[in-house]
């Protein structure tokens, strides 16, 4: 009822003519002073940022292997990691939120070394003044394939355990945590006053992608006990609680049904978390989860969560590389037009693996229009904002059966924009 009401208030706040002495007038009247009484709390400004997918520079020397695993992938910008990160951190200094949060897949194959590097890269932040909470994502603990990369080869190297990474991201949330689960990496961290964060794990876990049951009671006494205290909590995760796409198995929690009615029951608002890669936000009885995209994959997007009174607003933003570039004095094409690299690299990931599947085709044109179709269309909805289908390319992709023709039909949108929402907090 309350989200109908506010979406009523939005709505004719929109509405055309000044309603001066009409029922809707007063309605718009209400949701000003609503609105104005937000503006007039402290505000609270959180980062958060997912899927980094950092890989240590000792790890690689660029050569044919790494090369070909990165350019025959989902199109992560991992020749450039280490700046992308680099112009990260310095963005986060620059804006300096209350608090940053990074939901998982921190690095690219779990190894060790890339561990310990990145956390050295947060422990700047800590010491500008800017707490730093961490999540595990399924990348980065008990990796198999962690690993190290020279000229056409690669060979193992150690990884990390739930406890080694715990250890290593120790002052990243784990030190200063108001509870911490047994039965998983989960904990509640403060991330302001009157605001706590329930940091929810569930790779360091018995069985992946569920939530165990002792965690499901943990959660339920953290939950407690911070209504007791009045202050609000807001969820995190790696692993998603709703569907958003297609791919459900190995993305979204299994039980997540369990958290969201333990969520919906204590008042929680949104979950903000990660792992598709793309850029979406889902809506169920009033409850939001914001998925934020991969900030290793064009459009490069980490989450801005604003939040002031009863209102909390996210939008997204696009690391600048160029501009850390130039204010560092690098050279190069690449890092001096980095929005162009990472969308052009992305696109030519996308439109290899389609020519690779349309293999055979004598109509070379129409399926070089199918591949850029193809590509063109996973940027968008990748970024956030998926667009219509073209009728005669989806006929020609369904003739040519499998997955493919499936996969567009499903990720046509009508417009949406998910790069955006904002949220009425009890």
């Amino acid at each position: 009822m309350k989200t109908l009401l506010f979406y009523l208030l939005m709505a004719l706040l929109a509405g055309g003519g000044d309603g001066a002495g009409t029922g809707a007038g007063k309605w718009q009247a209400g949701a000003k002073a609503m609105w104005a009484q937000a503006d007039s709390k402290p505000q609270t400004r959180l980062m958060v940022a997912t899927d980094l997918h950092y890989l240590s520079p000792d790890l690689t020397d660029h050569g044919s292997y790494f090369t070909n695993l990165v350019r025959n992938g989902d199109g992560k910008v991992m020749e450039y990691c280490e700046e992308l990160t680099e112009a990260f951190v310095d963005t986060v200094l620059e804006k300096r939120p209350d608090a940053l949060i990074l939901t998982g897949d921190l690095t690219f194959n779990g190894a060790r070394k890339s561990h310990e590097d990145l956390a050295g890269k947060l422990a700047e932040i800590e010491r500008a003044g800017i707490p730093v909470a961490v999540l595990s994502g399924n990348h980065d603990l008990w990796n198999r394939n962690a690993a190290s990369f020279s000229g056409d080869g690669v060979e193992l190297v150690p990884g990390v355990s739930a406890k080694e990474f715990r250890e290593i991201y120790f002052p990243f949330g784990f030190e200063e945590a108001l509870g911490q689960d047994t039965a998983s990496s989960s904990y509640v961290w403060q991330a302001a006053p009157g605001l706590r964060l329930l940091m929810l794990d569930v790779n360091g876990v018995s069985q992946a992608c569920s939530v165990p049951e002792e965690t499901l009671e943990w959660m339920e006494g953290q939950l407690e006990e911070a209504a007791k205290a009045g202050d609000r909590v807001l969820g995190f995760s790696h692993q998603n609680l709703m569907w958003h796409s297609m791919f459900a198995d190995g993305y979204m929690i299994e039980n997540s049904r369990a958290v969201f009615d333990l969520y919906r029951k204590y008042g929680v608002a949104a979950n903000f978390s990660g792992h598709l890669h793309i850029q979406r936000v889902g809506e169920l009885d009033g409850f939001y989860e914001v998925v934020t995209s991969a900030l290793s994959v064009s459009p490069l997007h980490y989450g801005e969560i604003t939040i002031k009174g009863n209102v909390l607003d996210y939008r997204t933003e696009s690391v600048d590389v160029s501009a850390w570039a130039g204010k560092n004095g690098l050279s190069g094409e690449e890092v001096l037009d980095f929005d162009g690299y990472a969308r052009g690299f992305f696109l030519d990931t996308f439109y290899g693996q389609a020519m690779e599947k349309l293999e055979g085709m004598e109509d070379e044109g129409l399926k070089g229009r199918m591949a850029d179709y193809f590509a063109g269309q996973n940027h968008r909805y990748f970024s956030g904002c998926p667009a219509p289908g073209d009728e005669k390319m989806l006929k020609a992709w369904k003739e040519c059966g499998g997955f493919f023709g499936m996969y567009l039909e499903g990720i046509a949108g009508e417009g949406e924009d998910y790069n955006w929402v904002r949220v009425w907090m009890r």
